[in-house]
């Protein structure tokens, strides 16, 4: 364990990395480190990550290490669904703190590119 004090509260011996310690002190993922994984799964058709894309709607790492990614998809008959749904269950598992993964479908609000998508994935998109 390390013991630099966490500088965010000098009188606390926990140390603090970026959101990343858990309740016991175990290294426990944050919603930005989960983004950033699922920032690697990219929409097979749209070559743009999902995240850019704006189809993950919430994630959410539960005290028993269970995640909970809702996400959507570019439209309900999405051919390869279940490839991308697989893709962020494997790019999430490796997390700190993860114990097992579960990918909820979700189709309200309906996705948009237009309000959804990060400025760089409209603009990939043609959208401006």
């Amino acid at each position: 364990m390390n013991d630099t004090p966490n500088p965010q509260n000098p009188d606390d011996p926990t140390p603090a990395a970026s959101g990343l310690i858990g309740g016991a002190g175990e290294p426990r993922a944050d919603e930005a480190s989960i983004l950033a994984a699922l920032s690697e799964v990219y929409d097979p058709e749209l070559g743009i990550d999902i995240v850019a894309l704006g189809l993950v709607y919430a994630v959410q790492l539960d005290n028993d290490g269970l995640l909970i990614i809702q996400m959507t998809l570019t439209t309900p008959y999405c051919p390869l669904g279940s490839t991308i749904q697989a893709q962020a269950l494997a790019v999430c598992m490796p997390l700190p703190g993860v114990e097992s993964v579960r990918v909820e479908l979700v189709w309200s609000p309906p996705w948009d590119p237009r309000t959804m998508a990060s400025d760089d994935a409209r603009l990939l998109l043609g959208i401006y």
